[in-house]
């Protein structure tokens, strides 16, 4: 199985999953035992990305995949294990069978969030909008307070926003009311998140008639709350284009004199660019 050098950014997601599930499967030692030695592996790469050669790794993981498997043969009706072996899966690319896993692990126990969720991504990957929408849909329903599953649901109505109307599943307005709903719940479930509060805002854009006023009232809230001086820069940025499109254009270029980071150029000029041609 080919594999390729990665960084996970959540090194415990397999040993939450695991703890997620129940004592049941937390009674299962060697279970246990495989997701904790995945877990340290991640650890030590989010410590040091450069830990283990691209060698190493590739047969660590290959020895992970082999005891998921091995595990499988003797407890296949385990929907925890199926659950981390697809999670795996995913994360080495090899979509297919880490859909075939979670299809099983959907098939054992029909309740779990995390699996209606992962589905739906591949069905979305696969350009299968009506089928992932079921399942982003159930997901949100059974765990509402997850603000990713939100986020997600928001993105896939965005994507698919064609489909989706000329199929009749949803009204021009309805679908645009139902993605900023989904994008604000997100935001409102983790307000610390810089990318899901990017997303809300640039959703305002997204809309057939953009609410320029409603994005302005969410950039100004949210550049309060910048945590660096490139986020800061990031926002005013996107302040300047909205100020722009609302005809304040003596505002607008103002806060682009602000905008100093030699990364954010390029994206400052198409915003002078624009605002001129208002």
């Amino acid at each position: 199985m080919p594999l390729l050098r990665y960084v996970f950014l959540c090194y415990l997601t397999s040993l939450c999953i695991l703890s997620a599930a129940g004592d049941s499967d937390l009674a299962s030692s060697s279970l246990l035992a495989i997701a904790e030695k995945e877990a340290k592996i991640y650890q030590k790469i989010a410590e040091d990305p450069e830990f283990y050669s691209a060698n190493d790794l590739d047969r660590r993981i290959n020895e992970l995949v082999q005891s998921y498997r091995t595990y499988l043969l003797d407890q296949p009706n385990d929907v925890s294990a199926y659950i981390l072996y697809g999670k795996l899966l995913r994360r080495v690319q090899e979509n297919e069978q880490a859909f075939i896993a979670f299809l099983k692990a959907d098939e054992l126990d029909p309740e779990i969030a995390v699996v209606k969720q992962q589905i739906g991504n591949h069905l979305a990957e696969e350009g299968q909008g009506k089928a992932a929408l079921t399942f982003y849909l159930r997901a949100v329903e059974l765990e509402p307070q997850t603000a990713i599953y939100h986020f997600a649901l928001g993105q896939l109505i965005h994507d698919f926003r064609q489909e989706f109307i000329e199929d009749g599943i949803f009204t021009s307005d309805a679908l645009e009311r139902e993605m900023l709903k989904a994008f604000r719940r997100a935001a409102a479930l983790e307000p610390e998140n810089f990318d899901f509060q990017m997303r809300l805002g640039e959703a305002y854009y997204d809309l057939t008639s953009p609410d320029w006023k409603g994005a302005l009232v969410h950039w100004n809230k949210l550049r309060k709350k910048a945590l660096t001086t490139l986020q800061g820069e990031i926002l005013d940025l996107h302040r300047a284009r909205v100020l722009g499109k609302l005809g304040r254009a003596a505002e607008a270029h103002k806060l682009l004199e602000q905008v100093l980071s030699p990364a954010l150029q390029h994206s400052k000029q198409q915003v002078h660019d624009e605002i001129a041609q208002h």
